[in-house]
């Protein structure tokens, strides 16, 4: 049975992948210390929500698996396991991009660069290959 997870994932990142820069221009010919933090912090609820969707829960939001993929967080259902696919390659640049607007929008130097960089860089290493099937000290792992 093939896995419907891929179909609403692009359209709903690419949404995100348009918008999120528009706001960061926007934002940034306002107030300065306003706009860094909205942006910066913005960064954040897109990085948790992606980490909490696709590499925390598990499942599949559709009822007609009977339970095949209960044990796979969603990122591991994304096009049958393959690695290094055009959707995956595409799922990991996203937060990249979104990162590097946000830190030139806010110059660098604002004090939450330090905890995204850290985000990003926790969300990119869950989608290694390498991270395939892997529960870090056994957190979400089956019980």
């Amino acid at each position: 049975m093939p896995n419907k997870l891929t179909m609403p994932v692009a359209p709903l990142l690419c949404t995100f992948s348009f918008l999120f820069p528009v706001c960061c221009v926007q934002l940034h010919h306002t107030t300065s210390k306003i706009s860094d933090r909205v942006i910066m912090f913005a960064l954040d609820f897109i990085i948790l929500v992606t980490y909490h969707f696709f590499h925390w829960k598990k499942g599949t939001p559709f009822g007609d698996d009977q339970g095949i993929y209960n044990g796979l967080t969603w990122w591991e259902q994304i096009d049958n396991g393959k690695q290094l696919t055009r959707n995956r390659k595409f799922l990991t640049v996203v937060p990249v991009v979104l990162y590097l607007i946000a830190s030139h929008t806010t110059d660098y130097q604002h004090p939450m660069l330090f905890f995204n960089t850290l985000a990003v860089l926790v969300l990119v290493i869950a989608k290694f290959p390498n991270m395939h099937k892997v529960r870090i000290f056994g957190i979400n792992g089956d019980q």
